[in-house]
């Protein structure tokens, strides 16, 4: 048996380290305490654990303890980067670090019911490129977050059979910009015209933000087979709102240009861009976003005392939607982004976790997560990035004042992927895809620390 668990391990890791160079982070945190991340959310059959019933509410029935909570806070990193083939020059984001956090509870009134609440976040992008990226016109900055609390109560059927449910509300909360190239007629205060031609163009970033609080639910079964062998099911909605979004005209004056985009523009170029800017208003774009749902299955088996260990399968649904572009008004008429961000695709996605427990003090935690596509490849954009997605974690805990202090940490990788979508030329006469060769890759990292303590 021992070799066997050698042998997962092995196979674990090598499958986690094999799997950065062609995977891409995703949308989706596996957690926002560290026992959840150091498991890369693989957790759904993981009996005796307050934190895994923040995935499945049916494991609240199986807590050794009557009543418990944790408090976690911790910190998400991530950078993208876009590569010209042409000059290889490089355009890195920045905006890069969000806090997180959550928390849970749990209560057992009677022998056959437990109360519980969790607090986490189960979605998070962020992104801002540079203002010469090459794809800022298809959009140059995201900021998308989800903040869900849920209300939960699980059941024991039996000693080995427990059901669990949750209800709540889920806040989401999105912003996103990008670059429009206006045109600058003779006489910006009027229409544009054979009488009164466009004579220049300035670039000028229009940005939007909104959010909206949504119904949430989680369901949850663990069916204990032996003392060795659990069994476990999760599905956690979808979130879907009409933002009520804002859009607003930022950063003045990025670029001046001639009339084919590349040139320097004529004389006074600079005081007509301020009247027509004056001039101008921005509108938002559609505001419905939709978050996809989740269900998994879970197998977790206790190899020996020290060490356990589980596998995950799960289906991602395909209702991934962000809302449009904002678009500006102008004197002239509206000028509108050249694209708008793809729909999702439903997926799977595979987990692995093991846990080794030292002693009377000391846990060690591993996990590895692989997920597919989320978005068409033939429809790669700046927004979501979308491609198959990867991570491998690891963390500790320590028995301290009757608790315990965890630390987890996730790495999460990009997939290197080439595009002759992303760079485009804006003249006078509108948009057009140059079909430069782009590649665009990044990488982030998940990292908590909290504490828990059960009584």
């Amino acid at each position: 048996m021992v070799q066997a668990v050698r042998g997962f391990i092995g196979l674990g890791l090598m499958l986690g380290v094999g799997a950065l160079p062609a995977a891409a982070q995703g949308l989706a945190l596996p957690a926002a305490d560290p026992v959840g991340i150091a498991r890369s959310g693989a957790q759904v059959a993981y009996g005796y654990s307050l934190e895994a019933a923040g995935t499945n509410p049916a494991i609240l029935a199986s807590l050794k303890e009557a009543r418990g909570f944790y408090l976690a806070a911790g910190l998400e990193m991530s950078e993208t980067q876009q590569t010209l083939e042409s000059n290889q020059k490089t355009y890195s984001s920045f905006d890069r670090n969000r806090t997180i956090g959550g928390f849970g509870l749990s209560n057992r009134i009677s022998s056959g019911v437990t109360l519980g609440l969790k607090l986490d976040e189960p979605y998070l992008r962020h992104a801002r490129l540079l203002d010469a990226a090459p794809s800022r016109f298809l959009g140059d900055g995201i900021d998308l977050s989800a903040r869900r609390l849920e209300a939960q109560a699980a059941w024991s059927l039996s000693p080995n059979l427990s059901v669990g449910i949750g209800l709540g509300v889920a806040r989401l909360a999105f912003d996103s910009s990008t670059v429009m190239r206006l045109g600058l007629p003779v006489d910006p205060t009027q229409v544009s015209s054979a009488g009164n031609p466009v004579d220049g163009l300035v670039d000028h970033r229009v940005g939007q933000s909104g959010n909206k609080v949504v119904p949430s639910y989680s369901l949850g079964l663990r069916w204990a087979l032996s003392p060795r062998w659990t069994l476990g099911f999760a599905h956690q909605s979808g979130l879907k709102g009409d933002l009520d979004l804002k859009a607003s005209l930022r950063d003045n004056n990025l670029g001046l240009y001639a009339n084919d985009g590349l040139s320097t523009p004529s004389l006074g170029t600079d005081v007509r861009a301020t009247s027509l800017v004056a001039r101008s208003s921005a509108l938002p774009g559609s505001g419905t976003m939709e978050l996809p749902s989740r269900t998994t299955f879970g197998m977790r088996h206790r190899a020996t005392p020290m060490v356990t260990w589980e596998a995950d399968l799960r289906w991602i649904s395909g209702s991934l939607q962000i809302p449009s572009n904002a678009s500006i008004q102008t004197p002239s008429g509206v000028v509108i982004a050249p694209t708008t961000p793809p729909k999702g695709v439903g997926r799977f996605g595979l987990g692995g976790s093991i846990e080794v427990e030292l002693g009377k003090f000391w846990t060690l935690r591993a996990g590895l997560s692989l997920d597919q596509r989320s978005t068409p490849e033939s429809l790669t954009e700046p927004q979501l990035g979308g491609t198959p997605s990867a991570a491998f974690s690891i963390g500790a805990g320590y028995k301290v004042m009757d608790g315990e202090l965890s630390f987890g940490y996730q790495f999460r990788q990009s997939q290197d992927q080439d595009s002759r979508n992303l760079s485009g030329g804006w003249s006078s006469a509108g948009y057009r895809n140059v079909g430069t060769r782009v590649r665009e890759e990044g990488m982030g990292h998940l990292l908590a620390i909290g504490f828990k303590k059960m009584f």
